[in-house]
């Protein structure tokens, strides 16, 4: 199942994203929450809350966050992956990552 993609920066531009069944295919949900943790780490990303478990959805939207918009333009192997994996660990057909208001939509 292809998956699209949307990011909305803190400028209000949108850029969305076909992530195609090929690159979800190459995570399973535990190797793309595992890909996510390790970027999390290491991007220098600090978990929202220090206390509570660390969630899919703060490792994508604070990694995520911990880059411009011209990276997530550039279309790069890391964009790449970075979507795949988001796509494979959520298991959405549309995900609506608010960078804005730190939300996912699906």
């Amino acid at each position: 199942m292809s998956c699209r993609i949307t990011l909305l920066f803190s400028d209000g531009q949108e850029l969305e994203t076909l992530v195609t069944d090929a690159e979800i295919a190459r995570f399973d949900h535990d190797s793309a929450h595992q890909w996510l943790g390790h970027e999390f780490e290491e991007a220098g990303c600090v978990p929202s809350n220090p206390m509570g478990k660390l969630l899919a959805a703060d490792k994508i939207i604070t990694l995520a966050k911990s880059r411009t918009r011209a990276v997530f333009e550039s279309d790069s192997p890391w964009v790449r992956n970075y979507l795949a994996a988001t796509a494979a660990a959520l298991g959405r057909p549309v995900v609506s990552i608010n960078l804005v208001d730190h939300t996912l939509g699906f």
